[in-house]
């Protein structure tokens, strides 16, 4: 007796539906994975501003000013600014990432009056050696731009260090215009934003399983 009709498990086109849905799990996990890992390397350096405080408020009117003078130099709107450089990736950093032992470069855009306080977390951690650099800003009479100089060193992974400055002018942003370390990402965000980065990143991913569209993120 011919059987007319085989099991559906024994059917081409039934198996060929299943190799596509695992291939395309396969390759839509592996494609999450891949933006995941882009969006946080095995290295990273955190930087951001952690406070930019004006040292007293201007007072209203013609009222009686508030002198500070640094030395022999009167500052006219002096501010504390604490910038944080974190070492927030699985590895640490060493200094022989810094390529031509050049440093990290930060612009204030205003020149840094002093360096008040560096320290470092958690403690035992090696302080990096850290200068002030200045340029003359030209056409603008004498005035002055400058920031800070991160020198190649190691930095420990979660290492966090706080450097605390004294500037005079008013709030600007401040930016890193240097960052010669290979393989090392760098972000000017809070390492408390990693949730949000990679919620931004899966949020337009797509899993397809055979002609199903599913959204993997929000």
């Amino acid at each position: 007796m011919e059987k007319l009709a085989t099991g559906w498990w024994e059917s081409g086109s039934w198996w060929q539906f299943v190799i596509t849905i695992v291939a395309s799990l396969i390759v839509g996990v592996l494609g999450a994975w891949a933006a995941f890992r882009s969006a946080n390397p095995k290295r990273r350096i955190n930087w951001w501003i952690q406070s930019n405080t004006p040292l007293f408020d201007r007072p209203a009117g013609d009222g009686a000013l508030l002198n500070v003078t640094l030395g022999s130099v009167r500052l006219s709107s002096p501010r504390v600014v604490e910038l944080v450089i974190s070492n927030s990736g699985r590895h640490d950093v060493t200094a022989e990432m810094f390529h031509g032992a050049e440093p990290i470069k930060f612009d204030f855009d205003h020149a840094v009056a002093a360096v008040l306080d560096v320290a470092s977390a958690p403690e035992g951690t090696l302080l990096p050696q850290i200068e002030t650099w200045q340029e003359l800003i030209p056409r603008t009479g004498g005035q002055h731009r400058g920031g800070l100089l991160i020198r190649p060193a190691l930095l420990r992974r979660g290492q966090t260090v706080t450097v605390t400055v004294l500037i005079d002018g008013e709030e600007k942003p401040v930016r890193c215009v240097q960052f010669p370390l290979v393989d090392v990402d760098q972000t000017s965000v809070r390492p408390g934003s990693f949730s949000r980065e990679v919620a931004d990143v899966l949020q337009d991913t797509f899993l397809y399983i055979g002609p199903i569209r599913i959204r993997v993120g929000r």
